[in-house]
């Protein structure tokens, strides 16, 4: 009795995380500056802030989707308005629902960010100084 020939498995195609690594990271950059911007000059410079953290988080993800992503100008478009929005909120989004949902579309999580060693001490073999004042 023959048995019938295995079709070979067909991979999964992997889904296309909702926002780039770096969109994600420029948004909550964008934020953390201007909210900290924001709170140095005690809420005086609340409505500029606000529009400036708007337009450079919005074109910000703009750029990184259609550069790098490889977005339509369409889904960027969108993309970059949700970013810039969010950009613009007067508080830091970090810590909130609104930051963990970018985490979430980005992909990013703890073992994304790098952890700081201590650096190497490297100390020169005393027989590679003597032949090098040799020469």
């Amino acid at each position: 009795m023959e048995q019938p020939q295995k079709l070979p498995i067909k991979p999964k195609k992997r889904r296309k995380l909702f926002l780039h690594k770096l969109s994600g990271l420029w948004v909550f950059l964008v934020d953390n500056a201007f909210f900290g911007a924001t709170f140095a000059t005690g809420g005086l410079a609340l409505p500029i802030s606000c529009l400036l953290a708007f337009f450079t988080g919005g074109a910000g993800v703009f750029f990184i989707q259609t550069l790098i992503n490889r977005d339509s100008a369409k889904q960027a478009f969108n993309k970059a308005l949700l970013a810039g929005v969010l950009s613009g909120i007067p508080t830091s989004i970090a810590g909130t629902i609104y930051g963990a949902w970018i985490l979430r579309m980005a992909g990013l999580s703890k073992k994304d960010i790098p952890i700081e060693e201590p650096p190497i001490d490297v100390q020169a073999n005393p027989s590679q100084d003597d032949n090098n004042a040799s020469h």
